[in-house]
C-alpha cells in the first residue's frame, strides 16, 4: 500500500510543529482522528483512518513530544495500515472501546505524565474522543498541564505544503467536471432532488470515490419563489420544479486523499433575464477583482476585505446589500480550504491577520435580488506575488441541459 504522503514531508510538519511547541514551552502534543475524519492525527502521522463508515467512537492518537519519537495509539484493526502508511514506527493498538486511561498508561511509560501537554481545544478544533474519555486523560496524568494547541495547529495547516496542493487541485479539477456533467444532464421540470441525484452520481463518477464523497448545498430559485421570496440555503430538499428562467445555485466540493476542493456554479433554465446576467457578473467581477488585485501576501485582512466592498460599490451596489459583511457579525469574504471544505483562515473586516504564501483561499461574494442569492467562488493559492486560480474559472450562468 502506498503512502499518501512523503516521510520528508511528514517529518517536516513534525519538526515545525516542535519549533512552535518549543517557543509555546509544551512538552508534547496530541493530535486526534477518528473514522468520521483523520484531520490532525492524518495531518502529522499519515493514516488516514476514515473508511466506508461514518463513525465517531473510533479515535486514533498521535502524540508527538517535545523530544523523543512519537507513537500512534490506534483502534486494533487499523494497526496493520498505521504501520504501513505512517512514518512513525511505534504503534499502540487498543480494544475498543476507547478509554482516556489508556491512553494515559501509555504517556506515563514515556515520560510524558507531566509538564504542559498540547489538545485539541481552541477554535475550529475538537478533541476525537468522547467528553468522558478525555476526562479520565487528564484525571489520570495530575501531574500534567493539558492546554489549547489549536493556534499552534493552524500555524501549521493554514500554509500549504506541493504535496497537499497536489491533492487540492484535484480536488477542485473533479469538482468542475462535476458542475458541467450535472447541470447539463438536469432539465426543465426537475426539483431539488433530482439536483443532487445528479451531482452525487457525477462525484463518484470522475473520481470522488472515498466516502464522504463531497457536499452538494442546493438552492433554486423555485424554492425560493414557493417559500414566498426567500432564499433558503440550509434545509429539506423539495419538489419544486424548475421553470424557464429559473436560477439554480450549486455548491459542492470533493474530497482526494483528505483534501478539499470546493466552490459553486449558477445554472440557468433557458434564456435569463438580462438583470439577473448583470448581477452574476458582478458578482464575478467583484471575485476577478479580488483575485487579480486585492489577494496578495502580507495584506491584512481587513484591508482586503475592504477592497472587495469597494468593488461591489463601484458596481452600483450599497453597504445595505453587503450589510453581513461590512457590520458584526462579520461574515468572511475568503475562507481557507484543506482538510475540511472551510477553515481557517477567515477573511473578515475585523481581522488584522495577514495572508501569507501557500495560503489556499476559497473567494467568494453573495448578493440577494428577488427570489435569487446570486453567487461565484473560485479556489486560489497565494504564491510570493498573488494568487493562482485551483478551480475551473466561473464563465457565467451554465445552461441547464445542454452539453458542454
Amino acid at each position: 500500500m502506498d503512502a499518501t504522503f512523503t516521510e520528508g514531508e511528514l517529518r517536516s510538519r513534525s519538526d515545525r510543529a516542535r519549533a512552535l511547541m518549543a517557543e509555546q514551552g509544551l512538552d508534547a502534543l496530541i493530535a486526534t482522528g477518528d473514522f468520521s475524519a483523520g484531520l490532525n492525527y492524518y495531518y502529522f502521522s499519515g493514516h488516514q483512518p476514515r473508511d466506508y463508515q461514518l463513525n465517531f467512537s473510533r479515535p486514533h492518537i498521535m502524540v508527538l513530544p517535545l523530544e523523543g519519537e512519537p507513537f500512534l495509539y490506534v483502534y486494533n484493526v487499523n494497526e496493520v495500515n498505521a504501520r504501513e502508511l505512517s512514518w512513525v514506527e511505534d504503534v499502540v493498538p487498543y480494544n475498543p472501546p476507547f478509554d482516556g486511561a489508556g491512553l494515559a498508561a501509555e504517556l506515563r511509560k514515556r515520560g510524558l505524565h507531566r509538564g504542559r501537554i498540547g489538545a485539541e481545544l481552541g477554535t475550529d478544533q475538537r478533541v476525537a474522543m468522547s467528553a468522558l474519555a478525555y476526562a479520565d486523560l487528564v484525571a489520570d496524568l495530575p501531574g500534567a498541564q493539558f492546554v489549547d494547541a489549536g493556534d499552534l495547529i493552524w500555524q501549521l495547516r493554514m500554509v500549504k505544503s506541493e504535496e497537499e496542493l497536489r491533492y487540492i487541485r484535484e480536488a477542485d479539477h473533479i469538482n468542475g467536471l462535476i458542475h458541467d456533467a450535472a447541470l447539463s444532464r438536469l432539465k426543465p421540470g426537475d426539483n431539488e432532488i433530482e439536483v443532487a441525484r445528479q451531482y452525487g452520481m457525477a462525484m463518484v463518477e470522475f473520481g470522488a470515490v472515498r466516502p464522504p464523497y463531497g457536499q452538494i448545498l442546493i438552492v433554486s430559485e423555485a424554492k425560493s419563489r414557493a417559500l414566498g421570496h426567500r432564499s433558503r440555503m440550509l434545509g429539506p430538499l423539495p419538489e419544486y420544479a424548475l421553470e424557464e428562467g429559473d436560477l439554480l445555485f450549486v455548491d459542492s466540493g470533493v474530497v482526494v486523499e483528505g483534501y478539499w476542493g470546493e466552490f459553486n456554479r449558477m445554472g440557468v433554465v433557458g434564456e435569463p433575464t438580462a438583470e439577473k446576467v448583470r448581477h452574476h457578473d458582478s458578482i464575478r467581477t467583484i471575485i476577478r477583482r479580488a483575485i487579480e488585485e486585492a489577494l496578495v501576501p502580507g495584506r491584512t485582512f481587513r484591508d482586503i476585505m475592504g477592497d472587495m466592498v469597494d468593488y461591489a460599490l463601484e458596481l452600483g451596489y450599497t453597504r445595505e446589500h453587503l450589510a453581513q459583511y461590512v457590520a458584526p457579525p462579520f461574515f468572511h469574504l475568503c475562507h481557507g480550504i484543506g482538510l475540511t471544505s472551510s477553515e481557517p483562515p477567515f477573511v473578515r473586516a475585523d481581522s488584522d491577520d495577514v495572508l501569507l504564501p501557500g495560503m489556499v483561499l476559497s473567494v467568494e461574494a453573495y448578493l440577494r435580488e428577488g427570489d435569487v442569492t446570486f453567487g461565484s467562488e473560485e479556489d486560489v493559492v497565494i504564491t510570493e506575488t498573488g494568487a493562482a486560480v485551483f478551480s475551473t474559472t466561473d464563465q457565467g450562468l451554465i445552461p441547464i441541459g445542454v452539453a458542454r
